[in-house]
């Protein structure tokens, strides 16, 4: 890897959260290394799709770090903050991609949606009856997360939301959907659909999985 790449992960310096903006920077920082960059990208939030999504943004984040309520930031699910968004954005037709392991938590999801005035299209990954075979997979099931994408293009979603689509077929179903998508549900088999926690016990109970060495 180039020594300079942008590592901010584990930078030390962190001058972008300072407000000290003489700080010395390292040289891998993109402040640093892309300057040209930072002005193009200046231009992109000019852009009216660009500037639809930023206004929602503030949005929700006038009312979730409203300082007059500095206590209710902690009660704003991310259930809260798409209906918020959504709703600040003025659209009405959502569409959920859910896997079908969790057609559960997929059916508790459009209810809420539904009973928040929106009007919910959902789609299983395991729509469009393709033998996997004519793909060249292998198995018995063929989850179809291109079909899940264009079936809600179709049905002019404005806001698709994410329910455990395994990895990969996330992939694809971002790079097919036309409306604006965001994930609710990262599926993680092991931990109850929250990968974060493999994070956190990374250098405690889980860092054999992932380092190799024994507690």
């Amino acid at each position: 890897m180039d020594r300079n790449s942008p590592r901010c992960a584990t930078c030390t310096v962190l001058r972008c959260g300072s407000r000290e903006k003489n700080k010395d920077i390292p040289a891998s920082c993109p402040a640093a290394k892309y300057p040209d960059l930072i002005r193009e990208t200046k231009e992109q939030y000019r852009l009216a799709d660009n500037q639809a999504v930023i206004r929602g943004w503030l949005g929700v984040m006038s009312r979730v770090l409203d300082p007059d309520r500095a206590g209710e930031k902690y009660t704003w699910t991310r259930i809260h903050e798409i209906i918020e968004y959504a709703k600040i954005r003025g659209m009405k037709r959502l569409g959920i991609a859910t896997c079908y392991a969790l057609m559960p938590e997929a059916k508790l999801l459009s209810g809420i949606l539904e009973r928040s005035g929106f009007d919910v299209v959902s789609l299983s990954c395991l729509c469009g009856e393709v033998n996997p075979q004519e793909m060249g997979i292998p198995g018995d099931v063929f989850c179809n997360p291109i079909l899940q994408a264009e079936v809600l293009n179709r049905e002019k979603t404005e806001l698709n939301i994410m329910v455990g689509l395994c990895i990969g077929h996330d992939i694809l179903f971002l790079r097919y959907s036309r409306a604006e998508t965001t994930p609710l549900i990262v599926k993680d088999r092991a931990l109850g659909h929250n990968p974060v926690a493999a994070l956190y016990q990374s250098n405690g109970f889980f860092r054999d999985r992932f380092t190799g060495r024994r507690s």
